[in-house]
């Protein structure tokens, strides 16, 4: 996979989660993230999603329920037992996608969306820049 295709693998996956849940989007970005501690290849396609608050955590844990309810009908699935984290996250065709909590002080809701570690093209270099997205 070649750097071009890791972020269509992505974006496009975000595309898809926008339309579908007809998600409000503050602003969206594209990145590549290397999957290893020393930022060496390979790297993956990361996008990162903010969208409004809820009026509250427990109604933006309800909402999130929903989503996920809403995305298991187009294909996503819930991570293995081997997947660890404290978010909520769904997978499919590579891409996993996790739901941030809801939490005091913050001015917005993210998802963040990351890709399979296959690309070996982008270098070390350009790899983490962000560049705004458009997910309409």
């Amino acid at each position: 996979m070649d750097a071009e295709q890791s972020k269509a693998q992505v974006v496009d996956a975000a595309k898809e989660i926008v339309a579908t849940l007809k998600l409000p989007v503050d602003s969206a970005y594209f990145r590549r993230s290397s999957c290893n501690d020393q930022g060496d290849p390979p790297f993956q396609g990361s996008v990162r999603i903010w969208y409004p608050l809820a009026p509250s955590s427990e109604a933006s844990d309800a909402q999130v329920a929903e989503w996920v309810r809403v995305l298991q009908t187009k294909g996503w699935t819930t991570p293995g037992p081997d997947f660890h984290t404290h978010a909520t996250a769904l997978i499919k065709n590579g891409v996993t996608v996790t739901f941030d909590r809801q939490g005091v002080g913050r001015k917005s809701n993210g998802i963040e969306l990351l890709g399979k570690c296959l690309d070996m093209t982008t270098a070390k270099e350009t790899a983490g820049l962000s560049e705004d997205i458009d997910l309409g």
